[in-house]
């Protein structure tokens, strides 16, 4: 499989020296930063989850096509297919990601949540190269 250049690709980055956790999206097609934002001090996990729950929300909001997500996270993507976490960390925004998976899951089923293969393809165009 070639590379990937159309849909959402997201990707997470925790800091813990900034105690930050920042997440981002972008649009493979354009390479157009569509979200971004500062979580504070939580977990790379809880980042990509968010990040995709979040790419989800910006597809159906926007009618973006192709409804397609790319993350490198494999817990992401675990987590998105459960619409619930395993994180000891409880947050409001987990719960409130997790709820709204479950009640627009008629919507949100619509779309595919794809693993980003790094090794193949290198970094994702979302990454936030802090390696």
């Amino acid at each position: 499989m070639k590379r990937p250049v159309c849909g959402i690709a997201t990707d997470a980055a925790h800091s813990t020296k900034k105690s930050k956790t920042e997440y981002q999206g972008v649009n493979l097609a354009t390479g157009e930063q569509i979200f971004y934002r500062d979580l504070g001090n939580q977990t790379v996990n809880i980042g990509e989850f968010l990040a995709v729950v979040e790419a989800v929300k910006f597809i159906i909001e926007n009618d973006f096509q192709p409804r397609i997500i790319y993350t490198d996270s494999q817990t992401a993507i675990a987590w998105f297919k459960a619409k619930s976490t395993a994180s000891n960390k409880r947050n409001n925004e987990l719960k409130k990601a997790e709820l709204f998976l479950r009640v627009l899951a008629t919507d949100v089923d619509t779309i595919e949540v794809r693993h980003w293969d790094n090794r193949r393809w290198g970094e994702t165009p979302a990454d936030f190269g802090n390696k």
